[in-house]
Protein backbone atom coordinates (compact mmCIF):
# COMPACT_ATOMS: atom_id res chain seq x y z
CA UNK A 1 0.00 0.00 0.00
CA UNK A 2 1.66 3.17 -0.95
CA UNK A 3 1.00 6.77 -1.38
CA UNK A 4 1.61 8.50 -4.83
CA UNK A 5 4.20 11.23 -4.34
CA UNK A 6 1.56 13.76 -5.24
CA UNK A 7 -0.40 13.11 -2.37
CA UNK A 8 2.27 12.90 -0.38
CA UNK A 9 3.84 16.02 -1.09
CA UNK A 10 0.20 17.95 -1.09
CA UNK A 11 -0.36 16.50 2.66
CA UNK A 12 3.24 17.56 3.46
CA UNK A 13 2.79 21.24 2.85
CA UNK A 14 -0.59 21.23 4.42
CA UNK A 15 0.81 19.74 7.71
CA UNK A 16 3.62 22.72 6.89
CA UNK A 17 1.47 25.02 6.72
CA UNK A 18 -0.72 24.21 9.95
CA UNK A 19 2.36 23.59 11.47
CA UNK A 20 1.97 24.92 15.46
CA UNK A 21 5.02 23.89 17.77
CA UNK A 22 3.24 24.50 20.70
CA UNK A 23 0.65 21.58 19.69
CA UNK A 24 3.75 19.16 18.92
CA UNK A 25 5.19 20.08 22.04
CA UNK A 26 1.66 19.75 24.14
CA UNK A 27 0.48 16.52 22.51
CA UNK A 28 3.89 15.18 23.01
CA UNK A 29 4.01 15.87 26.51
CA UNK A 30 1.02 14.28 27.29
CA UNK A 31 1.61 10.91 25.34
CA UNK A 32 5.27 10.86 27.30
CA UNK A 33 3.57 11.14 30.35
CA UNK A 34 0.89 8.63 29.46
CA UNK A 35 3.22 6.12 28.27
CA UNK A 36 6.39 6.59 30.66
CA UNK A 37 8.14 8.37 27.92
CA UNK A 38 11.27 11.37 27.44
CA UNK A 39 9.15 13.98 25.57
CA UNK A 40 12.26 15.47 23.48
CA UNK A 41 12.24 11.88 22.16
CA UNK A 42 8.19 11.54 21.51
CA UNK A 43 7.86 14.66 19.79
CA UNK A 44 11.15 13.85 17.34
CA UNK A 45 9.42 10.52 16.35
CA UNK A 46 5.84 12.51 15.98
CA UNK A 47 7.49 14.68 13.45
CA UNK A 48 9.48 11.67 11.72
CA UNK A 49 6.24 10.04 11.67
CA UNK A 50 4.47 12.61 10.25
CA UNK A 51 6.86 13.20 7.66
CA UNK A 52 7.72 10.16 6.55
CA UNK A 53 4.52 7.43 7.25
CA UNK A 54 1.63 9.71 6.42
CA UNK A 55 0.65 9.78 10.41
CA UNK A 56 -1.05 12.92 11.22
CA UNK A 57 0.02 14.09 15.13
CA UNK A 58 -3.92 12.73 16.20
CA UNK A 59 -3.06 9.72 14.19
CA UNK A 60 0.17 8.98 16.13
CA UNK A 61 -1.59 9.69 19.28
CA UNK A 62 -5.41 7.56 18.96
CA UNK A 63 -3.43 4.77 17.75
CA UNK A 64 -0.67 4.83 20.58
CA UNK A 65 2.41 4.82 17.82
CA UNK A 66 4.84 5.71 20.82
CA UNK A 67 4.14 1.76 22.24
CA UNK A 68 4.13 0.26 18.86
CA UNK A 69 7.15 -0.73 16.93
CA UNK A 70 8.04 0.35 13.17
CA UNK A 71 6.38 -3.18 12.23
CA UNK A 72 3.48 -3.01 14.19
CA UNK A 73 2.54 0.61 12.79
CA UNK A 74 2.95 -0.50 9.78
CA UNK A 75 -0.14 -2.72 10.38
CA UNK A 76 -2.66 -0.03 11.18
CA UNK A 77 -4.62 2.63 8.79
CA UNK A 78 -3.82 6.68 9.06
CA UNK A 79 -5.78 9.29 8.06
CA UNK A 80 -4.04 10.31 5.00
CA UNK A 81 -3.96 6.55 3.69
CA UNK A 82 -7.57 6.39 4.35
CA UNK A 83 -8.09 9.52 2.60
CA UNK A 84 -5.73 8.48 -0.65
CA UNK A 85 -7.34 5.11 -0.97
CA UNK A 86 -10.94 6.72 -0.56
CA UNK A 87 -10.20 9.56 -3.38
CA UNK A 88 -8.43 6.93 -5.40
CA UNK A 89 -10.96 4.10 -5.88
CA UNK A 90 -13.74 6.33 -5.31
CA UNK A 91 -15.82 8.52 -7.76
CA UNK A 92 -16.39 11.96 -6.78
CA UNK A 93 -19.29 12.50 -8.50
CA UNK A 94 -21.41 9.04 -7.54
CA UNK A 95 -20.18 9.83 -4.13
CA UNK A 96 -22.86 12.95 -3.72
CA UNK A 97 -25.17 10.51 -3.42
CA UNK A 98 -23.33 9.72 0.42
CA UNK A 99 -22.56 13.66 0.90
CA UNK A 100 -26.53 14.93 1.01
CA UNK A 101 -28.66 12.36 3.27
CA UNK A 102 -32.05 12.90 1.30
CA UNK A 103 -30.09 11.63 -1.84
CA UNK A 104 -29.27 8.68 0.45
CA UNK A 105 -32.31 7.79 1.44
CA UNK A 106 -33.81 7.64 -1.35
CA UNK A 107 -31.06 5.82 -3.36
CA UNK A 108 -31.12 3.48 -0.38
CA UNK A 109 -34.52 3.37 0.56
CA UNK A 110 -35.06 -0.41 0.72
CA UNK A 111 -32.11 -0.14 3.67
CA UNK A 112 -33.15 2.71 5.66
CA UNK A 113 -36.10 1.28 7.16
CA UNK A 114 -37.40 4.62 8.73
CA UNK A 115 -39.89 7.60 7.25
CA UNK A 116 -38.42 10.98 6.32
CA UNK A 117 -39.73 14.38 5.40
CA UNK A 118 -37.67 17.03 3.36
CA UNK A 119 -39.13 20.02 4.38
CA UNK A 120 -37.83 21.63 1.14
CA UNK A 121 -40.72 20.07 -0.30
CA UNK A 122 -42.85 19.53 2.35
CA UNK A 123 -44.69 22.07 4.45
CA UNK A 124 -45.79 22.56 7.95
CA UNK A 125 -48.95 20.61 7.83
CA UNK A 126 -46.94 18.04 6.56
CA UNK A 127 -44.76 18.20 9.26
CA UNK A 128 -47.34 17.93 11.52
CA UNK A 129 -49.13 14.93 10.03
CA UNK A 130 -45.57 13.41 10.23
CA UNK A 131 -45.63 13.96 13.59
CA UNK A 132 -48.37 12.92 14.59
CA UNK A 133 -47.24 9.41 13.60
CA UNK A 134 -44.19 9.99 15.13
CA UNK A 135 -44.16 11.86 18.39
CA UNK A 136 -40.33 11.92 18.20
CA UNK A 137 -38.28 13.99 15.46
CA UNK A 138 -34.77 13.59 14.71
CA UNK A 139 -33.93 16.53 12.45
CA UNK A 140 -30.56 16.80 10.22
CA UNK A 141 -28.70 19.07 8.38
CA UNK A 142 -28.61 16.95 5.24
CA UNK A 143 -24.70 17.90 4.34
CA UNK A 144 -22.87 17.52 7.86
CA UNK A 145 -20.87 14.20 9.21
CA UNK A 146 -19.56 13.36 12.83
CA UNK A 147 -22.72 13.59 14.36
CA UNK A 148 -23.24 17.40 13.68
CA UNK A 149 -25.93 18.60 12.51
CA UNK A 150 -28.35 16.12 14.20
CA UNK A 151 -31.23 17.10 16.91
CA UNK A 152 -34.06 15.32 18.61
CA UNK A 153 -37.40 17.30 18.91
CA UNK A 154 -40.52 16.03 20.92
CA UNK A 155 -43.76 16.98 19.08
CA UNK A 156 -45.75 17.26 22.43
CA UNK A 157 -43.44 20.27 22.84
CA UNK A 158 -44.31 21.60 19.75
CA UNK A 159 -47.44 24.24 19.61
CA UNK A 160 -47.22 25.97 16.28
CA UNK A 161 -46.42 23.83 13.62
CA UNK A 162 -45.42 27.33 10.87
CA UNK A 163 -43.21 28.23 13.06
CA UNK A 164 -41.46 25.14 14.42
CA UNK A 165 -40.93 24.38 10.41
CA UNK A 166 -39.88 28.06 9.94
CA UNK A 167 -37.47 27.47 12.65
CA UNK A 168 -35.91 24.29 11.18
CA UNK A 169 -35.73 25.39 7.81
CA UNK A 170 -33.72 28.26 8.91
CA UNK A 171 -31.28 26.33 10.61
CA UNK A 172 -30.89 24.07 7.64
CA UNK A 173 -32.40 21.13 9.81
CA UNK A 174 -34.57 20.42 6.93
CA UNK A 175 -34.12 16.38 6.96
CA UNK A 176 -36.90 14.96 9.95
CA UNK A 177 -36.65 11.17 10.41
CA UNK A 178 -38.79 9.13 12.37
CA UNK A 179 -36.93 8.10 15.58
CA UNK A 180 -35.55 4.52 15.56
CA UNK A 181 -36.43 1.95 17.81
CA UNK A 182 -33.10 -0.04 18.87
CA UNK A 183 -32.55 -3.89 19.97
CA UNK A 184 -33.43 -4.36 23.52
CA UNK A 185 -29.63 -5.59 23.78
CA UNK A 186 -27.90 -2.51 22.67
CA UNK A 187 -30.43 -0.43 24.56
CA UNK A 188 -29.31 -2.26 27.37
CA UNK A 189 -26.03 -0.67 27.36
CA UNK A 190 -27.53 2.79 26.51
CA UNK A 191 -31.30 3.41 25.93
CA UNK A 192 -31.15 6.84 24.94
CA UNK A 193 -28.84 6.80 22.47
CA UNK A 194 -28.89 4.68 18.95
CA UNK A 195 -25.90 2.66 19.70
CA UNK A 196 -24.58 2.35 15.76
CA UNK A 197 -22.53 -0.30 13.72
CA UNK A 198 -19.44 1.13 11.70
CA UNK A 199 -18.64 -1.83 9.12
CA UNK A 200 -16.18 -0.23 6.23
CA UNK A 201 -16.63 -2.46 3.34
CA UNK A 202 -14.82 -2.60 0.16
CA UNK A 203 -16.55 -3.88 -3.32
CA UNK A 204 -14.32 -5.69 -5.51
CA UNK A 205 -16.98 -5.93 -8.23
CA UNK A 206 -18.20 -9.12 -6.94
CA UNK A 207 -17.18 -10.08 -3.58
CA UNK A 208 -17.92 -7.36 -0.95
CA UNK A 209 -15.36 -7.28 1.94
CA UNK A 210 -15.66 -5.98 5.26
CA UNK A 211 -12.06 -4.58 6.43
CA UNK A 212 -12.81 -2.77 9.34
CA UNK A 213 -15.76 -3.19 12.16
CA UNK A 214 -16.55 -0.91 14.73
CA UNK A 215 -19.45 -0.92 17.42
CA UNK A 216 -20.13 2.77 18.93
CA UNK A 217 -21.48 3.51 22.03
CA UNK A 218 -23.63 6.45 23.09
CA UNK A 219 -23.95 8.77 26.27
CA UNK A 220 -27.52 9.17 26.37
CA UNK A 221 -27.56 11.86 24.05
CA UNK A 222 -28.95 12.18 20.08
CA UNK A 223 -25.75 10.72 18.45
CA UNK A 224 -23.22 8.40 19.90
CA UNK A 225 -20.32 9.88 17.89
CA UNK A 226 -17.69 11.75 19.47
CA UNK A 227 -18.67 15.14 19.42
CA UNK A 228 -21.70 14.09 21.97
CA UNK A 229 -19.58 12.24 24.48
CA UNK A 230 -19.60 8.94 22.56
CA UNK A 231 -16.48 6.10 22.35
CA UNK A 232 -16.18 2.87 20.32
CA UNK A 233 -14.97 -0.80 20.30
CA UNK A 234 -13.54 -2.64 17.66
CA UNK A 235 -14.85 -6.03 16.65
CA UNK A 236 -13.85 -9.45 15.51
CA UNK A 237 -15.15 -11.17 12.41
CA UNK A 238 -18.46 -12.64 14.62
CA UNK A 239 -19.33 -8.96 15.72
CA UNK A 240 -17.99 -9.31 18.94
CA UNK A 241 -16.14 -6.48 21.14
CA UNK A 242 -12.44 -6.71 20.91
CA UNK A 243 -11.33 -5.46 24.47
CA UNK A 244 -12.65 -2.33 25.92
CA UNK A 245 -14.10 0.83 24.61
CA UNK A 246 -11.99 3.84 24.60
CA UNK A 247 -12.92 7.16 22.29
CA UNK A 248 -9.93 7.63 20.74
CA UNK A 249 -9.54 11.45 22.05
CA UNK A 250 -8.10 10.84 25.18
CA UNK A 251 -6.72 8.44 27.78
CA UNK A 252 -9.83 7.83 29.02
CA UNK A 253 -11.26 3.87 28.87
CA UNK A 254 -14.59 1.51 29.18
CA UNK A 255 -14.42 -1.64 30.84
CA UNK A 256 -18.34 -1.22 30.88
CA UNK A 257 -20.45 1.32 29.94
CA UNK A 258 -20.41 4.23 32.26
CA UNK A 259 -24.07 4.90 32.87
CA UNK A 260 -25.99 1.69 32.43
CA UNK A 261 -22.76 -0.54 33.69
CA UNK A 262 -23.06 -3.36 30.96
CA UNK A 263 -19.74 -4.73 29.88
CA UNK A 264 -18.26 -3.76 26.75
CA UNK A 265 -15.59 -6.63 26.36
CA UNK A 266 -18.50 -9.29 26.98
CA UNK A 267 -20.54 -7.00 24.20
CA UNK A 268 -21.75 -8.75 20.66
CA UNK A 269 -23.65 -7.06 17.83
CA UNK A 270 -27.39 -8.94 18.09
CA UNK A 271 -28.29 -10.15 14.62
CA UNK A 272 -25.07 -10.13 13.09
CA UNK A 273 -25.32 -12.27 10.18
CA UNK A 274 -28.11 -10.06 9.10
CA UNK A 275 -25.63 -7.00 9.29
CA UNK A 276 -23.37 -8.38 7.23
CA UNK A 277 -26.00 -9.73 4.67
CA UNK A 278 -27.31 -5.48 5.22
CA UNK A 279 -23.89 -4.47 4.23
CA UNK A 280 -23.18 -6.70 1.45
CA UNK A 281 -26.49 -5.66 -0.60
CA UNK A 282 -25.94 -2.20 0.04
CA UNK A 283 -22.57 -2.19 -0.86
CA UNK A 284 -23.41 -3.30 -4.53
CA UNK A 285 -25.92 -0.10 -5.12
CA UNK A 286 -23.61 2.34 -6.32
CA UNK A 287 -20.39 0.03 -7.66
CA UNK A 288 -18.76 3.29 -8.83
CA UNK A 289 -18.15 4.67 -4.83
CA UNK A 290 -16.31 0.74 -3.48
CA UNK A 291 -15.00 1.73 -0.17
CA UNK A 292 -17.59 3.21 2.11
CA UNK A 293 -18.14 3.02 5.58
CA UNK A 294 -21.72 2.07 6.81
CA UNK A 295 -23.72 3.32 9.68
CA UNK A 296 -25.77 0.46 10.65
CA UNK A 297 -28.28 0.44 13.28
CA UNK A 298 -29.99 -2.86 14.52
CA UNK A 299 -33.84 -2.75 14.94
CA UNK A 300 -36.01 -5.32 17.57
CA UNK A 301 -37.09 -7.06 13.93
CA UNK A 302 -33.51 -6.25 12.37
CA UNK A 303 -30.77 -4.25 11.32
CA UNK A 304 -31.18 -0.66 9.06
CA UNK A 305 -28.90 1.68 7.22
CA UNK A 306 -28.45 4.89 8.64
CA UNK A 307 -25.67 6.51 6.34
CA UNK A 308 -22.36 5.96 4.33
CA UNK A 309 -19.64 7.91 4.18
CA UNK A 310 -17.38 7.82 1.20
CA UNK A 311 -14.53 8.80 3.42
CA UNK A 312 -15.25 5.65 6.05
CA UNK A 313 -13.73 7.47 9.31
CA UNK A 314 -10.62 6.00 10.95
CA UNK A 315 -11.14 3.96 13.70
CA UNK A 316 -8.35 1.65 15.28
CA UNK A 317 -7.61 -0.36 18.55
CA UNK A 318 -5.40 1.14 21.25
CA UNK A 319 -2.68 -0.63 22.66
CA UNK A 320 -2.98 0.92 26.05
CA UNK A 321 -7.00 -0.33 26.28
CA UNK A 322 -6.99 -3.23 24.98
CA UNK A 323 -3.71 -4.65 24.54
CA UNK A 324 -3.77 -5.52 20.60
CA UNK A 325 -0.85 -4.29 18.52
CA UNK A 326 -2.31 -5.08 15.44
CA UNK A 327 -4.21 -2.75 13.02
CA UNK A 328 -6.68 -2.97 10.00
CA UNK A 329 -4.05 -2.38 7.68
CA UNK A 330 -3.73 -6.09 6.97
CA UNK A 331 -7.02 -6.52 5.71
CA UNK A 332 -7.24 -3.92 3.71
CA UNK A 333 -4.32 -4.65 1.73
CA UNK A 334 -5.55 -7.98 1.26
CA UNK A 335 -8.14 -6.92 -0.79
CA UNK A 336 -7.43 -4.02 -2.65
CA UNK A 337 -5.12 -2.40 -5.29
CA UNK A 338 -4.56 0.09 -7.32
Amino acid sequence: MKIDLSARVNYLLGRVRRFQPSRVTGLARQIAREQGKWTPAVAADMLWAAAFHDTAFIDYYEADFAALNRRERKTFMTSLIQHHIAKRLNDPEAAEVFADKRRFHRRFAEFTGREWLDLEEAGPDQLAEFAARHPVLIAKEPVSREGHGVFRYQAADVTDWPSFHAELVAKGQVLVEEAIVQHPYLAAYCAGTVNTTRLVSYFDGTHVHIVSRVQKFGRGAVSDQFTWGGFFTMLDHDGRAVGIGHSGKSNTFYPVHPDSGASIPDFRVPRWDEVVALIDAAARVVPEVPYVGWDVAVGPDGPLLIEGNWIPGLYETRVTATGIRTGSRPEHEAVMTW
